[in-house]
């Protein structure tokens, strides 16, 4: 019997513990950096595997006509509690997104894209493209391969402020970057799953994005802007 993706056992409710620390405020700090550009979007911003909703929401706050969708129900039902996203959600794979063409830009962020093979890597981001108008853009927010390697920290152990236990393995398996989270409530279970995804150099970019028929338009370090050396690949990809 095949095992079910990753993904569907780590962006449960449990995720929403391991990730505390990513919070609202760094969320709408993030989106500032961007805002710039995307005010200047050709149609809606679509936040494509938009979790909780953090990112969604600050995008709202900003005046921007921005909708998101995600897999995850448990995530959903949190962003559905935010007043900022009622209404502006649906349920849906990535790889098969639910809205029709003439969007401004569609943004992955968060490492949201490259948890397939190459071809189905490759299948996604054309997807996510031609929902995109002449002129919009794929946005991708990825770790940058080498700055990853130099501060991956193979083991961690910590405690989330709901007293769980988060206890975390990584390592480099060929050209992608794994994880194994164990994180253990209090007077209850652990709660397990594996994280893997792939890591993508400029050049592969490039010919990802050439493939989908995008043209890569400026990559930054980081989301904040070109001066944050955040040790991302945030890219750019134009529709021409």
């Amino acid at each position: 019997m095949a095992q079910d993706p990753w993904w569907t056992a780590a962006f449960t409710a449990a995720y929403l513990e391991v990730y505390h620390h990513r919070s609202d405020a760094q969320a709408a700090q993030e989106i500032a950096g961007l805002l710039p550009r995307l005010a200047a979007a050709p149609g809606p911003i679509v936040d494509a595997g938009c979790g909780a909703g953090r990112h969604l929401a600050a995008l709202r706050a900003a005046g921007l006509p921005a909708i998101g969708f995600d897999l995850s129900a448990d995530l959903l039902r949190v962003a559905r509690d935010r007043s900022l996203c009622r209404g502006r959600l649906a349920r849906a794979d990535v790889r098969r997104p639910p809205f029709a063409g003439g969007c401004g830009a569609v943004l992955c962020l968060f490492t949201a894209f490259g948890y397939f093979d190459d071809a189905g890597n490759a299948a996604c981001l054309a997807g996510l493209g031609r929902l995109v108008s002449q002129g919009g853009w794929v946005l991708l927010d990825l770790p940058e391969p080498d700055a990853l390697r130099r501060g991956l920290q193979p083991t961690s152990e910590r405690r989330t402020p709901g007293g769980w236990i988060v206890r975390e393995r990584r390592w480099i398996a060929g050209d992608r970057v794994e994880k194994a989270v164990e994180a253990t409530p209090p007077d209850a279970a652990a709660v397990t799953w594996q994280e893997s995804v792939r890591l993508y150099r400029e050049a592969e970019l490039h010919a990802l994005a050439s493939a989908a028929s995008l043209v890569p338009d400026v990559i930054w370090p980081g989301l904040r802007g070109p001066d944050d050396q955040a040790g991302r690949l945030v890219c750019w990809l134009r529709r021409p």
